[in-house]
């Protein structure tokens, strides 16, 4: 009978210090916005790439939506090697991608304009 009043006051205790932190819930830093480069993605994440026509660039999200082939768009966000490089970039530029997947994102690592090189090879 001495068992139960102690595992009920442990429960309680549990519960007082562990509750603001569960009722808080995930971190308030995901709310807001952010303008920064996105973080490096880990040297384990595997390279993708991808080539299409460029739709978008928002130079103060550090964001491009790229539309590919088969006529599928995507976002991306640029890390902050890449971000300077989208300055040079607008809509309707052919380009070649590299990205990882980093934190639910598709982090740019290396861009590359086709239309750019092939003007550059032709001289």
């Amino acid at each position: 009978m001495k068992r139960a009043p102690v595992l009920f006051a442990g429960a309680l205790a549990t519960l007082l210090l562990g509750g603001p932190a569960i009722a808080k819930g995930p971190s308030d830093a995901t709310t807001q916005s952010t303008t920064a480069p996105a973080q490096e993605p880990s040297k384990l994440a595997l390279p993708h790439h991808l080539t299409g026509d460029v739709v978008s660039v928002d130079k103060k999200t550090n964001t491009l939506t790229v539309r590919d082939s088969k006529g599928k768009d995507f976002t991306l966000v640029a890390d902050r090697d890449t971000a300077p490089d989208l300055t040079r970039l607008k809509a309707g530029d052919h380009v070649k991608l590299t990205y990882k997947k980093s934190q639910g994102q598709m982090v740019v690592t290396k861009i590359n304009d086709t239309a750019m090189a092939r003007t550059t090879r032709s001289k």
